[in-house]
């Protein structure tokens, strides 16, 4: 995770390097603070980054980053990002604290960015206090965004966010529906948030339980698989990210090539594509560059695993001694995705395309 820290004066820089020393200190190795501080008082400063366009630095940073901190006036935060705001799914989340560290504002992708979580979190270590302006959160209410982000889900249509948001702020009815498999998750998520969702379950898939879904302008749906019957008017669509996808390949695939595979593997066995959590494969893949790409367009991690490791995988595969000769495993695809999924439950075993070996485990 990288989060960069942008200031212009001598007291933002105390609330920089404040905040940037919690962060280093709370969160795991992975994390990367950049502090950028303007020229004109960088000078003073060891391990800083000095800039004189900010407009410069978000225009080269925006998309390189997890988490933005302005220490400054919200107007020149807000200026500044302007142009390059796309969307609540894709943006960084954004703080601005004033110079003296007194008030931390949660500016931008509060809940799916994560911006106001760590606000709370930042505030309490900087001394600041948290300003949290999101509806759902100042009321107290259920927030759809909060919940696809605690339960590792995707969402397809992100502008219905808007539409269930402000159903639930006004009292109006929102359904909450999901097949057998997410019962449990349904009844916990209606309890806690009393009267504000409706379940329905597996009995409004029908024609029977349609008289009690009509009066439900819009609702919210988990859905695994292209065919889902939607059962409101306006769905807003949540997708479990669950399944683990093991590659194997000839060397030189393109992505194209791998997306392809992958593709026509979810399509044959009526799979969503959204719900890839990861991308495997042994490590002679590792630098695989068609397989790397694929899951750069993702959005989700590439891992490899040795081939020593994939041989104490247990379960039934599809083995090859092709393969056994060539990278030391019998089976790489199966044995991949067996050894990064939770359940090692297998959806598709092994299926070949071009060149590309495809298997599926959730």
């Amino acid at each position: 995770m990288r989060t960069i820290i942008i200031t212009f004066t001598h007291d933002g820089m105390k609330v920089a390097k404040k905040a940037a020393q919690s962060m280093k200190d709370d969160i795991n190795d992975d994390m990367n603070v950049d502090i950028y501080c303007h020229s004109r008082c960088s000078d003073n400063y060891d391990n800083v980054i000095s800039f004189d366009s900010v407009g410069r630095v978000i225009r080269e940073q925006f998309m390189n980053c997890d988490r933005i901190l302005f220490i400054c006036a919200a107007a020149i935060a807000v200026r500044t990002l302007a142009p390059y705001i796309k969307s609540k799914v894709t943006d960084p989340a954004v703080l601005v604290a004033d110079e003296q560290g007194r008030f931390l504002i949660s500016l931008l992708s509060g809940h799916l960015g994560g911006a106001n979580e760590w606000c709370s979190q930042l505030s309490c270590k900087i001394g600041a206090v948290p300003v949290i302006t999101t509806a759902t959160d100042a009321r107290g209410v259920f927030a759809v965004d909060m919940f696809a982000k605690e339960n590792n889900m995707r969402i397809l249509n992100p502008v219905m966010i808007q539409d269930i948001s402000g159903r639930v702020l006004n009292g109006e009815p929102v359904g909450i529906a999901g097949d057998k498999a997410y019962k449990k998750l349904l009844e916990k998520t209606v309890k806690k948030w009393n009267g504000q969702l409706t379940m329905f379950g597996e009995e409004a898939y029908g024609t029977a339980g349609q008289s009690s879904i009509d009066k439900y302008e819009s609702g919210i749906q988990i859905i695994t698989s292209p065919s889902a019957h939607m059962i409101f008017r306006r769905t807003l669509k949540l997708v479990p990210m669950d399944l683990f996808v093991g590659i194997g390949c000839k060397r030189g695939k393109t992505s194209g090539q791998i997306r392809k595979a992958v593709s026509s593997t979810c399509d044959k066995n009526d799979l969503l594509m959204e719900r890839i959590v990861a991308v495997v494969s042994v490590d002679r893949k590792a630098d695989e560059q068609g397989i790397i790409d694929f899951a750069r367009e993702l959005k989700v991690p590439y891992k490899t695993y040795s081939a020593q490791y994939l041989n104490t995988i247990r379960g039934e595969f599809t083995a090859s001694g092709f393969v056994k000769d060539k990278v030391g495993v019998d089976n790489v695809c199966e044995r991949s995705a067996c050894a990064a999924s939770k359940d090692k439950r297998c959806i598709v075993k092994k299926t070949v395309c071009d060149g590309v070996t495809v298997a599926i485990y959730a």
